[in-house]
């Protein structure tokens, strides 16, 4: 079994409203990274995450479920929370065990009741938080909208680092604002890109989100402030740990354009992942009791630190 350090894994919760693609987007990714020989489909029930009997029934998930992929050296832990109400708190529970959480939103339907709370959550455990906004194929779906309606309800810090190229059944790609370059995703659904020039047709308004998205990194860093003040910009270099350092403080969150139904999105929303946000081990510290004399103990998550483990979930299956 192969053994990864702690610098190198990622364990994020997979959050949103009942119905905006957490499963479906586990599932994209766990194929980009070759978890399986096909893309699983709630519809069709083979979603590897959704294997219950009661989910594949009713094409919903009824509990946490966790699967886990390789990108350029780093082990993703995804935990995939259900979205309907009644079993919200799941996703609470999972993101106390997680660095990062991934809040999907609904391009059609934009921020909803779920939504919210599970903003909530993530704010009570100051995780750092990724807005992704899905199911971008479906008819009247709309990016500016949806970015719309998250900036009204949680402010001008949620930023998008991509747009989409096309829209509805044209969907072709994402545009990167951080690079500044356009990805055109395969049709075959395997989730990879290539990179290809940008639409004349969107230069204008990627030349915008870019600036936008310097200007707010900048905002929090007075060395970037100042070289942004010198340069009118920030070199690729030096803005890249800036997203880094403002991601891991909550000073943003960046929003991702995605499609589950054609698998885009998917190679830039996981390498984004791998590079921004956190892993396990740091500064963090996790409270408890002594077994000697019940006293409360802080440990830090380490790789040198005694093993220690904390259960958030157990199953009991009836029928074993």
């Amino acid at each position: 079994m192969k053994v990864f350090g702690g610098a190198n894994i990622r364990n994020v919760a997979v959050t949103g409203h009942g119905a905006s693609g957490k499963t479906s987007l586990v599932a994209g990714c766990l194929y980009l990274g070759g978890v399986g020989n096909r893309l699983g489909r709630v519809d069709d029930g083979t979603a590897i995450t959704d294997f219950d009997p009661e989910e594949i029934e009713r094409k919903i998930s009824i509990s946490t479920a966790i699967a886990f992929m390789e990108w350029n050296k780093t082990k993703i832990n995804f935990l995939d929370t259900p979205g309907k109400g009644v079993f919200i708190q799941e996703a609470r529970s999972s993101m106390h065990v997680s660095e990062a959480a991934l809040i999907l939103i609904d391009a059609v339907a934009g921020v909803e009741v779920q939504t919210e709370k599970v903003f909530n959550f993530a704010e009570e455990f100051r995780l750092p938080v990724f807005i992704v906004v899905s199911k971008l194929d479906r008819e009247n779906a709309n990016f500016a909208r949806t970015v719309s309606s998250v900036q009204q309800h949680f402010g001008r810090t949620a930023i998008p680092v991509q747009i989409p190229i096309g829209s509805e059944k044209n969907l072709l790609g994402v545009v990167d604002l951080v690079e500044m370059k356009a990805h055109k995703y395969e049709p075959n659904g395997q989730g990879k890109s290539t990179e290809v020039g940008i639409p004349p047709d969107l230069k204008e308004v990627v030349q915008q989100g870019h600036e936008a998205l310097v200007e707010m990194i900048a905002e929090g860093n007075d060395n970037l402030m100042e070289e942004f003040f010198d340069k009118g910009t920030i070199p690729i270099e030096d803005l890249v740990p800036g997203i880094k350092q403002a991601v891991h403080q909550r000073r943003i969150f960046p929003i991702f354009a995605y499609s589950g139904l054609f698998n885009i999105g998917t190679q830039n929303l996981v390498e984004s992942i791998v590079e921004y946000l956190p892993p396990p081990i740091g500064d963090r510290m996790i409270d408890g009791i002594s077994q000697q004399n019940n006293s409360k103990i802080e440990r830090k998550i380490s790789d040198q630190e005694p093993l220690s483990a904390y259960v958030f979930k157990t199953l009991a299956d009836l029928f074993a």
